[in-house]
């Protein structure tokens, strides 16, 4: 019997080629998107999954509250701690089994780099309590997990760091000895006591090297004011135990007063290891964020895709239902029972799915290196490990594609069949509406990566209250910024130099101050020099710049933004004492106290266009973490001024590596997110328009051959072609119409939810959605008229003798 089955599927196939490969072809594109798309799903769904205490696992953070109780939104100071408070909560906390700190070092200035002989390169250096690898599951291929943290100078690595140091080893126990420096110009001899796996992809701590706490102070750490600071991670398996212990543990006014949050009220807060990825309203500044709505996005897209060709089978199942009834009615007529039936149409779609699936599955293959250059991973097919997706996806579209033909189509009655008045869906009426929903989808893609395009634009052309072009960014340190800035300052080619310890991107300090009112506000307090202002072009509104002709400034006055100024509520604060404002960052002598405003310059953005510009205070030459030299270069001597600060940087500074950047290219990576999905939705809308396409250039090539004897009369009555074409046209014109009516209201919705992201963004307008309307129309009529102008050219005598 399922020989028979298989037999006729197979001649119904091979009678039907066009319809057969337009079928296994549009299947196959959207499965191999589905693939794609699902492994990227699975793999940022098992993050930090691999843990074998996972479950017991909890990051330590802190939940602030305004005097009134209000919840104040969380920085990445209130994830961090300090060392300290590992042995105390294993000693003072019963329900923690174990607690461990976590730190990482990245970027010049913090230790990166690795040395041995000749080799040098840039590392993340992890720094964790020594029964870290008793808490997390991180597997070594060489050494002792119980000690290997031990020591001092004790250093693990990983296995790719191993490679690039050692070349191809092939037996990990002999690199156990080996030494290291880390910091060339402060050298910290360290020794290989392990190697481990490398880190995966999906752990929320990402680092290549391992050193001991007991290290730090080998490393050049952001300690500012408020001491060496890490995460701490718990194992427990009393969460609320714990909790409830530290809301009355003796030592939290201590810790209060240690980490500057006097008169500030807060809780603890237990964070799920698995939470840390997820949880974009806590920080996760030593690893990667995720992005829970666009993972359920993205997911929702590979399966709309796969819907779409989907329902491509089924309008063409639907389409040919006159044949194919009274196929029925003769299977019937010769005894075949209604559950017979049912199988043959479900074997034939799972033949076809079958095939499909496997070009699938080659498509995703060769497109595999493309998409994890597009989402920044290193996805892996295992045919074994992800099978299951596979039998998923070929039973989801043999369950979806199959079970309108198999189900309407056994009803058929052989006595209708046989006569020919048999009709499914009251004139063709699902076949409709899988028409208008697959163009709906498109047109919803489309108008959405339009307005992304539409934002791009705006982002990138908007004012942002400073000069950002022809900027580079020379990281530097406390030591070396001064002479460098001084060497290069008067060269011809340079148009400024200025010093701050924050270029725009990245974290920066920020303050609490009560006001007079009882109201507190919070504003961001960076680090610049006398000449930032006028290298960045930023205006001042009022009172004047920091001057190197009055000592006073170090100590006793800031300049403030407008934001700022608005906030103060002071009228005229030009001369006015901000009175309680206290600040002392990084290694400065001295501090400011109870500084004067002495001017107030227009607001321009220090972070992205996702904020609103906030409060924002200026200090002379007190920098928190390490500074970085901005240098305004001339246009037109941008290789020969590069050369020129990299020479230099050579001779004032010989001991550290160059690193520049430029302040454009740096603004840019802001929005590699939105970037991200732009591209998602411009492949997608790409996707969805050619498989709709398809499906539309077979439910015409069955339009036509059905309508070839009304074609042929009409031409014989004189019709001409474009009269012809539009008859043919006109009924698919109608539900392309009826689709953008659906889809626009849908991604309107969609992408104004979207815009909310952006404290500064465009306004909805009507061109985008004209435009995708338009466009998707005229690729319709193309892909209709392509297989309609043969056929209403052609002689009328051969038309009518059709059939």
């Amino acid at each position: 019997m399922l020989r028979s089955y298989l037999t006729t599927a197979i001649r119904n196939m091979m009678r039907k080629k066009r319809y057969t490969f337009i079928n296994v072809f549009g299947l196959g594109l959207g499965l191999a998107c589905c693939i794609l798309m699902t492994l990227f799903v699975k793999h940022e769904w098992s993050r930090d999954q691999f843990h074998e205490k996972r479950e017991q696992l909890f990051r330590l953070v802190m939940q602030r509250e305004q005097p009134d109780g209000q919840v104040i939104p969380m920085n990445i100071w209130d994830t961090m701690f300090p060392l300290s408070l590992v042995n105390d909560l294993k000693n003072d906390i019963p329900s923690v089994v174990q607690a461990c700190a976590f730190m990482r070092t990245v970027g010049s200035g913090y230790g990166s780099k690795i040395t041995m002989g000749a080799k040098t390169f840039d590392q993340t250096i992890g720094i964790v309590s020594a029964n870290f690898f008793d808490v997390f599951t991180f597997p070594l291929l060489a050494g002792n997990p119980k000690t290997a943290l031990d020591r001092p100078d004790g250093m693990v690595i990983a296995q790719t760091t191993a490679h690039k140091f050692f070349g191809d080893v092939q037996d990990y126990a002999a690199l156990i000895g080996q030494a290291l420096t880390v910091n060339k110009s402060q050298p910290n001899q360290f020794v290989v006591t392990g190697v481990m796996a490398d880190v995966p992809t999906t752990s929320s701590l990402q680092f290549d090297v391992l050193v001991s706490t007991k290290a730090e102070k080998g490393f050049a750490l952001a300690r500012g004011h408020r001491g060496v600071r890490a995460w701490v991670y718990v194992q427990t398996t009393a969460a609320t135990r714990v909790l409830e212990a530290l809301d009355h543990w003796p030592k939290k006014e201590k810790l209060r007063e240690e980490i500057s949050y006097e008169n500030k009220p807060f809780n603890f807060v237990l964070q799920p290891l698995m939470d840390v990825y997820w949880n974009t309203a806590i920080p996760n500044h030593y690893g990667p964020q995720g992005n829970p709505t666009g993972v359920y996005i993205l997911g929702g897209l590979a399966w709309l895709i796969l819907l779409i060709a989907c329902s491509n089978f089924i309008s063409l199942s639907v389409a040919e239902s006159s044949d194919r009834a009274m196929e029925v009615g003769l299977r019937k007529v010769m005894g075949a029972k209604r559950e017979q039936i049912i199988v043959q149409f479900w074997i034939e779609t799972l033949l076809m799915s079958f095939l499909s699936l496997f070009l699938g599955a080659s498509f995703a293959e060769v497109l595999l290196p493309v998409f994890n250059e597009f989402v920044h991973q290193k996805l892996t097919f295992a045919y074994f490990e992800d099978g299951w997706i596979l039998l998923v996806l070929l039973g989801s579209v043999g369950l979806i594609a199959g079970s309108y033909p198999a189900w309407v189509l056994s009803r058929v009655q052989p006595v209708s069949a046989m006569k020919g008045e048999a009709r499914i869906g009251g004139r063709n009426l699902l076949t409709r509406i899988l028409i208008i929903l697959q163009y709906a989808a498109s047109i919803a893609l489309i108008i959405s990566a339009g307005v992304m395009i539409q934002q791009r634009d705006y982002v990138q052309n908007k004012n942002l209250g400073f000069n950002k072009s022809h900027v580079a960014i020379v990281q530097a340190t406390r030591q070396t910024v001064r002479p460098y800035k001084q060497a290069i300052a008067n060269d011809v080619r340079v148009a400024g130099v200025a010093v701050t310890d924050r270029p725009f991107t990245g974290f920066y300090s920020r303050r609490h101050h009560n006001l007079p009112d009882g109201r507190e506000i919070v504003f961001g307090v960076i680090g610049i020099d006398v000449d930032y202002l006028a290298t960045l072009e930023i205006s001042l509104l009022d009172g004047r710049d920091f001057s190197k002709d009055r000592p006073a400034d170090l100590t006793k006055a800031i300049v403030i933004n407008e934001t700022m100024a608005k906030q103060l509520g002071i009228e005229n604060p030009v001369g006015k004492t901000l009175t309680g404002f206290v600040w002392n960052a990084g290694n400065s002598r001295q501090g400011v106290k109870d500084p004067t405003i002495i001017g107030v310059v227009r607001d321009f953005h220090l972070d992205s266009l996702h904020k609103q510009i906030m409060p924002l205070a200026l200090v002379l030459e007190k920098y928190t973490t390490a500074p970085s030299v901005l240098v305004r270069i001339r246009p037109g001597h941008l290789v020969e001024t590069i050369e020129m600060l990299k020479s230099t940087w050579k001779r004032v500074v010989p001991n550290k590596p160059f690193e520049l950047a430029f302040l454009d290219e740096r603004l840019n990576q802001q929005y590699a997110n939105e970037g991200y999905w732009f591209r998602v939705l411009i492949y997608s809308a790409l996707m969805a328009v050619v498989l709709s396409c398809l499906g539309l250039f077979g439910l015409a090539s069955l339009s036509v051959a059905r309508r070839t004897k009304e074609i042929g009369t009409r031409r014989a009555l004189g019709a001409s072609v474009s009269q012809v074409m539009w008859s043919l046209s006109k009924n698919f014109i109608k539900l392309l119409l009826v689709a953008n009516v659906i889809a626009w209201p849908v991604a309107y919705w969609m992408m104004d939810k979207w815009l909310t992201n952006f404290a500064y963004r465009i306004d909805l307008g009507a061109g985008v959605f004209a435009i995708a309307g338009i466009l998707t129309l005229l690729v319709a009529l193309l892909t209709v008229n392509i297989q309609t102008l043969k056929d209403a050219r052609c002689n009328p005598v051969d038309a009518l003798r059709y059939e």
